[in-house]
């Protein structure tokens, strides 16, 4: 998948999540449904991204990816 389409999609689950639960609490909530929804090949692809430098990610976004790389959703 193209990966602008991922950090766009990843960008508006954030903004979804900081609406719904608060900034605080957004990056843990978005990296569960990166965990939940997106198939394994695409988190990969944003974990990738990341560790790149992840342009584009929101702050949220970037958070909830870094979670994912460390393992730390439950």
């Amino acid at each position: 998948m193209d990966v602008a389409h991922l950090v766009k999609m990843a960008n508006e689950i954030a903004a979804f999540f900081v609406a719904e639960a608060g900034a605080a609490e957004a990056p843990a909530a978005v990296a569960t449904h990166l965990r939940r929804y997106w198939a394994p090949p695409m988190r990969a692809q944003a974990v990738a991204h990341l560790a790149a430098g992840g342009e584009g990610f929101s702050e949220v976004a970037r958070t909830a990816v870094g979670r994912l790389r460390d393992g730390a959703v439950a």
